[in-house]
C-alpha cells in the first residue's frame, strides 16, 4: 500500500461509518424456541406464497435434519422444491443452479436452511430473480440489486443450523469464485432476510469442533463491530450481550451438545452478533479469513480463530479501552489491572478458547509466495470497513508470518 493512501482511506472509512447512521432500518420477523421450524409453513402461507424453494446442503439432507420441516410442509399441503447442492463455501455455480431450479419449479420464495452457505445462496438467488440479466459473478460489490431502483424481492426465510455465521440477519452474502480461488461479497439492503427461525433443536447434532469454530465466527462479529469506528449505543448493547452469552455457553455446548438451553442461547448470541455485523460492519479479521479460506479451502471459523488474536494485538492502544470493557463483561479482569492489562486479558481469553477447543493458531498451509496476492485481496475488501487502525503490506506480511508459525 502506498503510504499516501492512508489519509484518503481514513477519510473514506469515516464517511462510511457516519453513513451507517442513515441506513434504512432492516427488520425481520423472528420465530424462536425448540420446534419452531415446524411453524415455518404457516408463516410462509401467511405471506400468500404458493411454493418455496428450500436451499440446503447434501450433508444436512443425509442427516435428515430437514425431516421435521418437510413433514410440516406435507401436513400443511404446501408444495415445495429442494436444492441441496450447496457447498461449504457457496460457489457461483451453486447460485446459478439454484436459480435455474427456482425458475423451473415456478417458486415464489426462498428458504435458506443450514449454515451461512445455504442462507447466503438463498439471498443471492433472490437477487438473481429481480436481476435476471446479472449472473452471480456480476453481483459482487455494493447495491447491484437495488440500483438503479429497488424492486420487491421474493420473501427470504432464514433457518440457521449453526450458531455463528449471523447470515440470517445480514444484508450481505459471501460467494466463492472456484476458478479464481477467491471469495467476494454481495452487499445490498434488499437481500436482508425477511423472516428468521431460531430453533435450537436444529443445532443439537453439530459436532464439537464445528460448534467451536462457528462460535468464533460469531465472536468476531460481535467484537470487531464493538472496537471499530462505526459502533454506536445500539450495536454496543448487542455486542456486549453476544460476547457474554458466547463465553458463558460455549463450554456447555462443546461438552454437552444436547444441552437445548445452552444451544438456544448460542443461537441468540449469533443472531445478536449478526445484528452488530449488519450495523457496525467488521474489520481486518474477516478479509484475512475470506482470502485465506478461499485460497486454501479452509473452514471460515477455523481461520477466524487463528487470525483474531493477532489482529487485535496489531490494533494495540487504539482498541485498549474497548477490549478492556469486554474483559469486564466476561469477567476476566483482575483486581488492579490497568486498561492495557484488561485488554490483554480479553485477547488471552480468546486464545484460551482456541486452546480449549482444538483450534490451531497457526495455518501451515500458508505459502509465502501467496502473501502479495493475499495482501492485495485484504486491502481491497477492507476499503469500506471502519477499522481502528489501517494496515500496510508490511503489517499484513508480519501477521501472515506469525500465522505460518514463524
Amino acid at each position: 500500500m502506498v503510504p499516501l493512501r492512508k489519509p484518503f482511506l481514513r477519510m473514506f472509512k469515516t464517511v462510511m461509518a457516519y453513513s451507517l447512521y442513515i441506513v434504512p432500518s432492516q427488520e425481520s420477523t423472528v420465530v424462536e424456541g425448540p420446534g419452531s421450524v415446524t411453524k415455518l409453513p404457516g408463516l410462509i402461507g401467511s405471506q400468500g406464497i404458493r411454493k418455496p424453494l428450500v436451499i440446503t446442503d447434501p450433508m444436512l439432507m443425509k442427516l435428515r435434519l430437514l425431516k421435521s420441516l418437510f413433514k410440516a410442509f406435507d401436513a400443511a399441503g404446501m408444495a415445495y422444491a429442494v436444492y441441496d447442492g450447496v457447498q461449504p463455501n457457496p460457489t457461483i455455480e451453486n447460485i446459478e443452479e439454484a436459480y435455474a431450479l427456482y425458475l423451473k419449479e415456478g417458486c415464489d420464495a426462498l428458504v435458506g436452511f443450514g449454515g451461512g452457505s445455504s442462507m447466503d445462496t438463498a439471498k443471492v438467488v433472490a437477487g438473481r430473480v429481480v436481476k435476471p440479466k446479472l449472473t452471480a459473478d456480476r453481483l459482487g460489490g455494493y447495491f447491484k440489486i437495488m440500483l438503479p431502483f429497488p424492486r420487491r424481492l421474493p420473501r427470504i426465510f432464514a433457518v440457521p443450523t449453526t450458531a455463528g455465521t449471523g447470515a440470517e440477519t445480514t444484508s450481505a452474502a459471501v460467494v466463492t469464485d472456484a476458478r479464481k480461488n477467491v471469495k467476494y461479497t454481495v452487499n445490498d439492503f434488499l437481500i436482508h432476510p425477511h423472516f428468521i427461525v431460531l430453533d435450537p433443536e436444529l443445532t443439537l447434532g453439530l459436532p464439537p469442533f464445528f460448534t467451536a469454530i462457528t462460535a468464533m465466527d460469531a465472536l468476531s462479529h460481535a467484537t470487531e463491530g464493538y472496537i471499530g469506528t462505526a459502533h454506536c449505543r445500539f450495536s454496543d448493547r448487542y455486542s456486549e450481550e453476544a460476547v457474554k452469552m458466547l463465553f458463558g455457553n460455549i463450554d456447555r455446548v462443546y461438552k454437552k451438545g444436547k444441552d437445548i438451553e445452552a444451544r438456544g442461547r448460542m443461537l441468540t448470541a449469533s443472531y445478536y452478533a449478526g445484528v452488530v455485523l449488519n450495523r457496525a460492519l467488521t474489520g481486518y479479521v474477516h478479509p484475512f479469513a475470506h482470502k485465506i479460506g478461499g485460497l486454501y479451502h479452509l473452514p471460515h471459523g477455523r481461520v477466524i480463530g487463528a487470525v483474531m488474536p493477532l489482529v487485535f494485538e496489531y490494533y494495540g492502544a487504539s482498541v485498549q479501552r474497548r477490549l478492556a470493557r469486554l474483559a469486564d463483561v466476561i469477567g476476566v479482569s483482575g483486581a488492579g489491572m490497568d486498561e492495557a492489562g484488561r485488554a490483554a486479558a480479553f485477547i488471552g481469553a480468546v486464545r484460551g478458547l482456541n486452546r480449549s477447543y482444538g483450534i490451531d493458531e497457526t495455518i501451515p498451509e500458508l505459502r509465502e509466495e501467496d502473501f502479495t496476492e493475499i495482501a492485495a485481496a485484504i486491502h481491497r475488501e477492507c476499503i469500506p470497513y471502519p477499522v481502528p487502525k489501517i494496515m500496510d503490506d508490511g503489517d499484513i506480511f508480519a501477521i501472515l508470518r506469525r500465522l505460518k508459525g514463524e
